[in-house]
């Protein structure tokens, strides 16, 4: 193996993945938990682009939607066997046809589940901002604007970091 091929061997990134995806599911379920015994009965439900709330609802219709997209979607994103049984036609992965070509695929999904568990987890920390802003304004105090945008930024960071490496990882040998 020459020094500019992928590293092939990356358990620690992969269980690392496992656990940054497992945890931040167990961090948004803790605020939700905390949310519903704190919340009033009326928040926030819907916030403008200068992040001022402009439609209110109850607490419970917005946990019913909000926790089964929080640990809905970080779940499905976690699940290898959901991802290998989909055609490879469908799966849109950098260098996809030269790891399948040279019987990599295990390598190929390796790469992916370490990348959708990242980003799994990366989803449920920004909803659980989310939850934590709802929070805040259902208490009477308001988020600077600049902080509104604070966890989005903090997410699209995470993503641009966990696809930079996906790419990095997948790009074939010379």
């Amino acid at each position: 193996m020459t020094s500019s091929a992928p590293q092939r061997q990356n358990p620690f990134g992969a269980f690392a993945a496992l656990v940054f995806a497992a945890v931040s599911i167990l961090v948004f379920i803790g605020t939700a938990v905390w949310f519903w015994i704190q919340a009033p009965d009326t928040v926030a439900s819907h916030f403008d682009s200068s992040g001022q709330p402009d439609d209110w609802s109850s607490k419970a219709g917005t946990l019913g939607w909000l926790v089964p997209i929080g640990v809905g979607l970080p779940l499905l994103f976690s699940i290898r066997w959901i991802w290998e049984k989909l055609p490879s036609s469908i799966v849109n992965i950098p260098f996809k046809e030269y790891w399948l070509a040279h019987g990599e695929r295990t390598y190929l999904y390796d790469c992916l589940m370490e990348f959708m568990r990242i980003l799994g987890g990366a989803m449920a920390l920004l909803l659980t901002t989310v939850l934590v802003m709802i929070m805040r304004e259902g208490r009477g105090a308001t988020m600077p604007t600049g902080m509104t945008f604070l966890p989005t930024g903090v997410f699209l960071i995470i993503t641009a970091a966990a696809l930079i490496n996906l790419v990095r990882r997948l790009r074939p040998p010379r």
